[in-house]
């Protein structure tokens, strides 16, 4: 398939309410397409008549596909059914009435939960099926791994194009700063920034601090999506990150410094560090999207910090 004019074009971007979807609609907002944007209360994108009453409200050309059913690890545990069923019925809905509708573009947003547990380092695309995914987030990653076979299933079929995009952690503006759904940087930050201001000597965190993930600002995220529209993916699934590996110790300085904070971190190390290591091969971004992140990790917590301080902590 060849790439598509965003100037013809009507993108829908489900979940475009949330973290992620606010700044991919601010991204394309900058260019010529018409941009449509529904959430949770709209449509029922678990129920067949309300995906295909939602192709025949909205006519969607091309579709972003944000909406996840999904939280933290307490979550995972508690709905490992729920998170398999809701997240492929919503994702195997949108590709059938996509299809049905001559839809010229699906782009998937998965997850690295899709991955395997002990998958070699770098974490390759190719490696996706090698082994089950990690822990209390299996069922939501083979839900997640599932939708990339059905990608590429319809597209060998129906030639319905599509990209699988798999970003790594992200975080920025806007970002989830509520203690009961916030990851590792929103948590961190508020967290240090609390310390700072009541002027505790002391923050303890969990764990070693030695683990390793990657971390991708939203901003590139969203710019990474909107080549995708521009690019023939092909239905492949392609990581987006910084292929820059950091351990949450580093992290915690990068954020400590940030805030202006000058007491201890200190780490208890009774508990549990997670997945040892975590970061992306990021080569076949850059050979097909010609996607090169822009934000470092330093700038980008600055910017998550003063946005923090500014607006998050009085939501």
């Amino acid at each position: 398939m060849t790439a598509l004019d965003l100037a013809k074009q009507r993108v829908l971007v489900t979940g475009g309410t949330g973290f992620l979807g606010k700044h991919v609609l601010s991204n394309l907002e900058s260019s010529s397409a018409e941009v449509l944007s529904i959430g949770s209360k709209d449509y029922d994108l678990t129920d067949q008549i309300s995906v295909r009453q939602m192709f025949r409200d909205l006519s969607p050309t091309v579709v972003i596909h944000l909406a996840a059913s999904c939280g933290g690890i307490s979550a995972n545990v508690e709905n490992p059914g729920k998170f398999i069923h809701d997240n492929l019925m919503m994702g195997l809905l949108l590709l059938e009435e996509s299809r049905l509708h001559g839809l010229n573009k699906f782009v998937l947003i998965s997850t690295t939960c899709a991955y395997p547990k002990n998958a070699a380092l770098p974490l390759h695309e190719d490696s996706i099926w090698s082994g089950k995914p990690v822990g209390a987030t299996g069922p939501y990653g083979i839900a997640k791994r599932s939708l990339h076979e059905a990608c590429d299933a319809y597209h060998r079929q129906y030639g319905l194009d599509s990209a699988v995009l798999i970003p790594a952690n992200l975080y920025g503006p806007g970002d989830h700063f509520d203690e009961h759904r916030s990851h590792v940087v929103p948590a961190l930050i508020r967290r240090i920034v609390k310390a700072h201001s009541d002027g505790q000597e002391e923050v303890v965190n969990w764990g070693t601090g030695k683990p390793t993930r990657e971390f991708l600002h939203v901003t590139d995220a969203a710019k990474a999506i909107r080549q995708s529209l521009e690019k023939d993916t092909s239905a492949k699934p392609i990581n987006l990150g910084t292929g820059v590996e950091t351990s949450i110790k580093s992290l915690t300085t990068v954020i400590a410094q940030a805030v202006g904070y000058k007491g201890r971190i200190s780490w208890d190390t009774t508990k549990p560090d997670g997945q040892p290591r975590r970061f992306l091969d990021i080569s076949r971004a850059k050979e097909i999207l010609e996607f090169e992140p822009e934000i470092e990790l330093q700038e980008g917590i600055e910017q998550t910090v003063e946005w923090y301080r500014n607006k998050g902590c009085a939501n």
